[in-house]
């Protein structure tokens, strides 16, 4: 039997094969391109499938051709022309709702799909209770968050009317190998900075986010799939809840002289921290420091270019 990954060469996707083979586990990855792109020397280990999220019949023929028993579905696609808004509404809305209806016919034993903590809100100021947690009311303002709302409500219909196991994590800003921005921007120090470069942060200094190495949301992803028993179908990610700077801080820790400016005039977004606790109690991921973290990306980055490392 074998794990379906979707957007399997993405930021996150990558990282989450990368997880998987060293776990033992037969991949077979589906994207438009059969291309290695990030997966690099790992993709002759892993199969690879062509296909379309938007056709149902692509979805299907890659379950069924392959012995899939799991599913990890981490199709992401963000366009930016305004062109590409109904693409963007096809691969992350109706390209989901395709794959839990295939999974569904086809018995998938589960289903891991990542949502977002702009299912509580983002443009908005946030009134309620801090920290977060996985009842906390969904209040989202953008495109983004109220489709993966949508998501969300969808899977859990699934489960309740089918008894399906379609589990959700929801995902705050990622940062680590992979990408040179990472969400938001919070990479630049990682990459840019650790390199002696400038760095434009794209937002108010005070502006907090939740941070979250890549690889620990990898291991949450795998963690979920191959959990024996899941008593709950939604675990926050969480992570690290910090202000850009507070990340700039850290960048000249190891990089006295970096240069790093704001955007001043950027109006506050809504941010707030998140309880994990959830599913560091469930799935048992802790994560990383952000130091050991953004060290580790920073030296990445120096070995590529060859450069010592940082200590």
């Amino acid at each position: 039997m074998a794990v379906l990954v979707t957007g399997g060469k993405g930021f996150i996707g990558a990282r989450v094969i990368k997880q998987l083979l060293e776990a033992n586990q037969e991949v077979v990855c589906f994207e438009p391109k059969a291309t290695p792109g990030r997966l690099g020397t790992l993709a002759d280990r892993i199969t690879m499938v062509e296909g379309d999220i938007v056709n149902y019949d692509d979805i299907v023929r890659a379950i069924t051709d392959h012995k899939i028993d799991r599913i990890a579905h981490l199709v992401f696609y963000r366009g930016e022309k305004p062109d590409d808004l109904y693409r963007q509404q096809m691969i992350m809305h109706t390209g989901t709702f395709h794959m839990f209806e295939a999974a569904r016919l086809a018995g998938i034993g589960r289903l891991v799909f990542p949502s977002s903590i702009q299912y509580h809100g983002h443009d908005k100021p946030w009134t309620g209770p801090q920290p977060v947690n996985e009842d906390s009311p969904a209040l989202p303002t953008t495109g983004y968050g109220i489709g993966k709302h949508l998501c969300e409500h969808l899977a859990h219909e699934y489960n309740r009317r089918f008894g399906t196991e379609f589990v959700t994590v929801r995902v705050p800003g990622v940062y680590g190998p992979g990408v040179k921005l990472g969400a938001r921007g919070v990479n630049l120090i990682g990459t840019e900075g650790a390199l002696g470069h400038p760095v434009a942060l794209p937002y108010a200094p005070s502006q907090h986010v939740v941070l979250a190495h890549v690889d620990d949301i990898a291991q949450i992803v795998v963690r979920a799939l191959f959990a024996i028993e899941l008593p709950h179908e939604v675990y926050h990610a969480g992570g690290h809840y910090v202000s850009y700077a507070d990340i700039a801080a850290l960048g000249r820790r190891f990089v006295p002289d970096m240069q790093v400016s704001f955007d001043e005039a950027a109006p506050l977004k809504c941010a707030y921290s998140v309880d994990s606790s959830r599913m560091t109690r469930e799935l048992g991921v802790e994560h990383r420091s952000l130091a050991q973290g953004y060290l580790d990306l920073m030296n990445l980055t120096r070995k590529e270019s060859e450069l010592p490392p940082l200590r």
